[in-house]
């Protein structure tokens, strides 16, 4: 092959490297980042207005403010079941203003490292007790195509369809609007006092239902949930069906200390990816580059030499053609 020849192989090798490269680069950056191993924080939702049983006195009370308290960390001592696997616990504390304990619930989960989906491991449990965690639990899978998917519920212990509603903007960034229902059910059978059931007897037996509607902001291209809205309904029902006490319900709203905290960590999370993006890009861009020029001058020299020549010999200089 001539040095012409040579030339435009290399030329269009480089446009291949530049018409491929670039696309495939962007395309790679822009995979499901990996979730890191170690991580935590805490996200506070409060409610201004809600109706309560009193845990001490079993007194009815409306228009109280609650506090719930979630904090998000990795299981030092579980570490990672595997390299795709991460060990997450969220620890909930719901108390009062005056700082009653309401409740306290633990979930450790193993999550899939790039579609943060719960997977099974050895270790997942809920309170203590071992309990198949399924669906999304922390943060959506980031970058993943806007569909509608299926989330835990740490008090139904089960999981339940998440539904895309739309889009929005939200402290200066694009987000997806969720809505996560669980639908009320029986959790579990209990004894009560009687007058929690509108029973004539010291105890009676007695059902605890539980439903809720969430709302979730979720920033896209990171997976982090921004913001949450909650409307919670936790009640007693007697045997015979009669409405009883409600244990907790009303509306809560993630704080804005929580919502500005996970904004930064979402805003984070897309400089991350966007560097990453970078970099393959102009890898992709260089090697494009370079081959079109080292085309080029093949072919320029190779038009340059005398005829019956071509390069190849010692030191680059030209070898008669026999």
């Amino acid at each position: 092959m001539g040095a012409r020849g040579a030339g435009r192989a290399v030329a269009v090798l480089g446009g291949v490297v530049l018409a491929v490269g670039l696309p495939a680069s962007a395309a790679s950056g822009s995979r499901m980042p990996l979730l890191p191993v170690e991580e935590a924080y805490e996200t506070v939702v409060e409610g201004s207005d809600v109706t309560l049983l009193d845990p001490v006195t079993f007194e009815q009370r409306t228009g109280v403010d609650v506090s719930v308290e979630v904090r998000v960390h990795d299981d030092a001592e579980a570490g990672q079941v595997d390299d795709d696997t991460a060990v997450r616990v969220s620890e909930t504390t719901a108390r009062t203003a005056e700082g009653t304990l309401l409740s306290t619930t633990t979930t450790t989960a193993c999550l899939d490292r790039r579609t943060r989906e719960a997977v099974d491991c050895p270790v997942e449990a809920v309170d203590g007790r071992r309990v198949d965690v399924r669906g999304l639990t922390l943060a959506f899978p980031p970058g993943a195509a806007a569909q509608d998917r299926m989330m835990w519920d740490d008090t139904a212990e089960a999981s339940f369809p998440v539904r895309l509603l739309g889009t929005e903007r939200f402290h200066g960034l694009e987000v997806q609007r969720f809505e996560h229902r669980v639908p009320e059910q029986v959790l579990r059978a209990v004894t009560v006092p009687g007058l929690l059931v509108g029973s004539p007897e010291a105890t009676a037996p007695a059902d605890v239902l539980y439903g809720t509607t969430r709302f979730l902001l979720v920033e896209p291209v990171s997976g982090v949930v921004v913001a949450s809205e909650d409307i919670r309904l936790t009640r007693l029902r007697g045997a015979d069906g009669t409405p009883g006490a409600v244990l907790l319900g009303g509306a809560f709203a993630s704080s804005e200390e929580s919502d500005a905290d996970a904004v930064a960590r979402a805003r984070a999370a897309i400089g991350q990816q966007d560097g990453a993006d970078g970099v393959l890009s102009w890898a992709a861009a260089g090697t494009g580059v370079a081959l079109l020029g080292l085309g080029g001058l093949l072919v320029a020299r190779g038009r340059a030499l005398p005829a019956g020549q071509v390069p190849g010999g010692a030191l680059g200089h030209p070898v008669p053609v026999s």
